[in-house]
Formats: C-alpha cells, structure tokens, sequence
C-alpha cells in the first residue's frame, strides 16, 4: 500500500538524526529581529525542510495546508522551546533532510498523504527547524524576540510555497510541482551526502 510505505518513509525520517543540533548566533549588523526573521531562509538545511513541506501540503489540497499549516508553526514554536530550555538531545541536520526527503519524495512519487501523516509531518520538520534555529544568547527577552522572528518567517514561507502549488490548475503546473519534488529531493540527497563526507565542525 502505497501509504503505509510513506507512514514508514516519515518513521525513517525521524529516526535519522545523526548531527547534534547547533545553536547559531545572531547575523551581524542586522539585530535580533532580522537575524530570526532571516534564518529559515539563508540557512539551506531549513529552507529545504520548510520548502518540501509547504509542497507536499500544497500538492495534497487544501484540507492538508489547513492543519499542516498550524502544525508546522506549532513545531517551530516547540523546538525554539524545547532547545531554550537546553533539554534538547540531538536533532541536528540528519533529522531535518530526513523530512526534507520525505516530503519531496511523496510530492515527486505523486503519492497523497492522509491528513493525519501530514500534519505529523508538518508538526516534526517545524520541530527540526526550530531545533536547529535556536539562537545563541543569554538573554531571554532577545532570545525571544528572535525566536518569534523565525516562527513568523518560516510560517510564512511554508504558506505561500502551499498556496502557490495549491492554486494549480493546468497540467503543466502539475508537471512543474512534480519537478519542484525532484528537486529538492535531489537537493536534500545532495546535502546529506555533503554532511557525510565533508569536514567536521
């Protein structure tokens, strides 16, 4: 069945943590707010969890983006939490190409998730990402300010990356989204190779 293969691909996904999740001190000269606001984009390893996620909702309908969507900025609000309080173990960026995968992988296999799975999806890479986005400071009310920046962004890019797939209606636009998948499937497999052989640290 071709979902209970995508429910075992999004369990393999989530056991394939590997690299210790980083904490990522603030861009230079831009403040805390801008730092927050631009880091699930400039960072490829989160773009590429939030861009996979927003198509695979967008390519499953409408239904999927209206709780997908919640779920993802309730999984960036997690992770910042979660990685504040220091009581995170080890996310790190295996777990975030791992959804990155999946996701793009179903959209490019044209395979439609049920809603549920979705929304679980959704929920996980947010939690990743917002793992992976914790800043490096001391100060709560910064941290706060940055971390609120970055479930904003990322919320956002999700949103409009499902809109614009949910609004197809040609098949060439179809064909597109599915090229889209292949994408970033090869780009998140390109990555995690990357991880595997490059330097350390």
């Amino acid at each position: 069945m071709k979902r209970s293969a995508a429910a075992w691909l999004c369990a393999i996904a989530i056991l394939s943590a590997t690299t210790p999740v980083r904490a990522h001190a603030p861009l230079d000269g831009v403040g805390d707010f801008y730092a927050g606001l631009l880091h699930p984009i400039i960072v490829p390893a989160e773009l590429l969890v939030i861009a996979a996620i927003g198509l695979l909702l967008g390519f499953c309908g409408f239904k999927h983006c209206h709780y997908g969507i919640p779920a993802l900025c309730g999984g960036l609000i997690l992770g910042l939490a979660t990685g504040f309080t220091d009581v995170a173990g080890g996310a790190g960026s295996g777990l975030l190409v791992g959804i990155a995968l999946v996701a793009a992988a179903t959209v490019t296999a044209g395979i439609g998730l049920p809603v549920a799975v979705a929304a679980v999806l959704a929920l996980v890479g947010g939690f990743a990402v917002g793992l992976d986005a914790q800043p490096e400071t001391q100060s709560f009310p910064m941290a706060f300010l940055t971390g609120t920046a970055t479930v904003l962004s990322g919320t956002v890019v999700g949103l409009v990356v499902a809109a614009v797939v949910l609004s197809r209606d040609k098949f060439w636009q179809e064909v597109a989204v599915r090229v889209a998948g292949s994408w970033l499937t090869a780009s998140g497999m390109l990555y995690f190779s990357w991880r595997l052989v490059g330097p350390s640290g």
